[in-house]
This record gives structure tokens, C-alpha cells and sequence, in this order.
């Protein structure tokens, strides 16, 4: 089994990238992808911890991108080059724009008379990226909410009076951006669209026009009738099928690494199998 989504500390998990794969170990994966947001810091420290452990850590990212339905866009990057000066420059807006955010959602709480303090979100967030779960961490410790859910159904959520929302680059630059890289692009958790089956239809046919390479049909957010319908919209358009827990430790306490919600995420190495032989024929033939 392996799992394909995973945080660790560079962002906004609670487990350093090489417990994260000390935890791999433990739990008999044969592979994980370390997907931080908007950074590749913990790549080097988590596979040279894969080579010790005998667990295989795909190189990833996680980016969102800009969308304005009602829900959110990510795009997973996988075999990206870690090195890549483009992508590090992208990502490194990228975390900027993060720091920006959070330092205005904690303006605004304060105006709504929430005392935390941006210091407070930086030593929570140990790693390069800022994210609102580092803000809803320090919301926690102030006592202003009983756990983060209610953070941000209260106060970080779209629409939630201290929401800030990000510059993000369009689908079609998301894509592009990874796959300069050298990575296969992904679509993260569809049902976070929150389309209808037709609508996600025509949107993912749209993306793979810009060129994305697959779908993450299991995520513990997804029920088995989802599965379903994206594992079928993936073979319908010719996409990879990938999946992963979406693993952050403590801040996402119910989700177990390669096992997802309630062992809802179990994905054999087939599917890993499959998204290499896909990244090495691009590899070919890009040297071609």
C-alpha cells in the first residue's frame, strides 16, 4: 500500500518529514509522496530517511490555484525536480502571498476582538509555509474556539468574517508550472469543487486540455460513490488515477496515514506503478 498525499512540518502537518516516514515504516508503506504546500523543503530530509527505511518518497507539492466556484482548486505535483530555480521562485511567491494572509487574518480577528498575535501564528508554523491551520492552532491556544474546526467555521472559512483571499495562478499556469518542473500534474480532491457530475465533466475536460495528467480519485474526504465517479471520469478522458490520506497528524487528528477516514483510503502500489511509467515516458520523451 502506498499513499500519496501527505504534509509533514515544511507546511502545515505536525510530523517532521522524517517521522513522517518513520510512520510509513511503522504502518508498512511502500511509498509515500510528500506533497507540502507551496514548498519542497522537506524533500531532502524525507527521502534520505525513504533510503534508510526502505520506503520509497515521491518528490511532490501541493499548490492551490485560482477558482471561483465555490470550493477550492489544488493541483498535486508529483516527481517534481526539488531543485528547479523556475518552481522555487513560484513557490516562494507563493509563500509570500501566504504570510501576507495570514498577517491580515490576524488584523482581522483582532479588530473582532480576538488577541493572538502573527508572532504566535510564525512559532506555530515551524516550517517555510504559513497556512490557516497554523492560525487556527494559535486560535485554539487563546481559548477562542474549542477545536480548529470551529476556527474556521467561525472565522477562516470563505465567507467567515476573517478570510483573506490569496493571488493564485490561473488552472492553466498551475499546471504548467509543475510540469516545467519535470512533474506530473494532478487534480487534488475534486469534490472540493463542489460541482455537479456534469459540471466537474466539463471542468476536467477543460484541464486536461491544459494538460493535466490525472485525477485523486481516493482522498478521506471522498465516499465510495465518489470514488467511483472519478475513478470512471479518469478512465473516460484517459487521466491517471492516484490517491493519498491527505495526512497532517495532529491537525487533521482523525485521518490515518495510508488508511485515510476510517480506512477509507487504501491504495495498492499499482497506482504508482502507473504514474511512473506515465512520468517516464514524458521524461523520454522530453530527452528525445
Amino acid at each position: 500500500m502506498i499513499d500519496l498525499h501527505t504534509h509533514s512540518t515544511a507546511s502545515d502537518g505536525s510530523f517532521t518529514p522524517a517521522a513522517l516516514v518513520d510512520l510509513a515504516a511503522e504502518k508498512g508503506l511502500t511509498a509515500i509522496a510528500l506533497t507540502d504546500h507551496d514548498t519542497a523543503a522537506g524533500l531532502p530530509e524525507a527521502q534520505a530517511c525513504g533510503a534508510e527505511k526502505g520506503v520509497e518518497v515521491i518528490p511532490g507539492v501541493e499548490i492551490a490555484v485560482r477558482w471561483d466556484g465555490g470550493g477550492a482548486m489544488h493541483l498535486l505535483g508529483y516527481y517534481i525536480r526539488p531543485d528547479d530555480a523556475g518552481l522555487a521562485e513560484r513557490l516562494e511567491g507563493l509563500r509570500i502571498q501566504r504570510r501576507y494572509r495570514a498577517q491580515r487574518m490576524v488584523a482581522l480577528l483582532n479588530e473582532l476582538g480576538v488577541g493572538i498575535s502573527f508572532s504566535r501564528v510564525e512559532q506555530m508554523a515551524t516550517g517555510e509555509s504559513i497556512g490557516r491551520p497554523h492560525v487556527a492552532r494559535a486560535l485554539l491556544e487563546a481559548g477562542a474556539v474549542a477545536n480548529p474546526g470551529e476556527a474556521f467555521q467561525r472565522y477562516l472559512s470563505r465567507g467567515r468574517p476573517a478570510y483573506v483571499q490569496r493571488e493564485l495562478p490561473s488552472p492553466r499556469e498551475g499546471i504548467a508550472w509543475l510540469q516545467s518542473a519535470g512533474g506530473v500534474a494532478v487534480l487534488a480532491h475534486p469534490s472540493t469543487l463542489r460541482l455537479g457530475r456534469k459540471e466537474l465533466e466539463r471542468c476536467v475536460e477543460e484541464l486536461k486540455a491544459h494538460g493535466l495528467d490525472g485525477i485523486e480519485v481516493f482522498w478521506s474526504g471522498h465516499n465510495r460513490g465518489q470514488q467511483e465517479t472519478y475513478r470512471d471520469l479518469a478512465r473516460r478522458l484517459g487521466l491517471l488515477v492516484t490517491g493519498g490520506s491527505d495526512f497532517h497528524g495532529a491537525a487533521k487528528p482523525d485521518i490515518e496515514l495510508g488508511r485515510g477516514l476510517r480506512g477509507n483510503v487504501q491504495v495498492p502500489d499499482s497506482y504508482l506503478t502507473a504514474l511512473r511509467v506515465h512520468y517516464d515516458a514524458r521524461r523520454t520523451g522530453e530527452g528525445n
